[in-house]
């Protein structure tokens, strides 16, 4: 299975996820807030770390996957947790909270505008069709 197919089984076609999600992960330079905010969206929505290590790859600079395995171990340390960070769900279309494996409730961020831009936005066409060729031709590793 491609990259692609594997992101896009999890959390629907790249063009709902959050544009600020799709800029961090392909197109802007990452600081350690953009991947804070990287982490807890793919972490609230249960995406593995491995599959967002080989996103990451596949994206951006290998050295940042020795952060986003830390933020990923950190989060799922604290199983007692709560509200350790906020994502925006992409079942539910709301910003939720991430708490621990025993908190496990969805808890809606009531003061968080829950109407986000979505897909690339003004990116060219050229450059959205270069990031799908590359995760469609780049190999799943589970």
């Amino acid at each position: 299975m491609s990259l692609l197919l594997a992101a896009e089984c999890r959390l629907g076609p790249l063009t709902t996820w959050p544009s600020d999600i799709l800029n961090i992960l392909f197109f802007d330079p990452a600081t350690f807030q953009m991947l804070l905010r990287l982490v807890n969206f793919f972490y609230g929505n249960r995406i593995p770390c491995s599959l967002v290590i080989q996103l990451v790859r596949a994206s951006k600079d290998d050295l940042m996957t020795k952060v986003i395995s830390t933020l990923y171990e950190g989060f799922n340390k604290f199983s007692d947790g709560v509200h350790m960070g906020i994502y925006f769900n992409m079942w539910h279309e709301k910003f939720l909270f991430i708490n621990g494996i025993n908190n496990n409730q969805l808890e809606i961020v009531e003061s968080a505008d829950h109407n986000i831009s979505r897909g690339f936005g003004d990116r060219s066409d050229e450059a959205i069709a270069a990031w799908r060729d590359r995760l469609l031709n780049t190999q799943y590793c589970n």
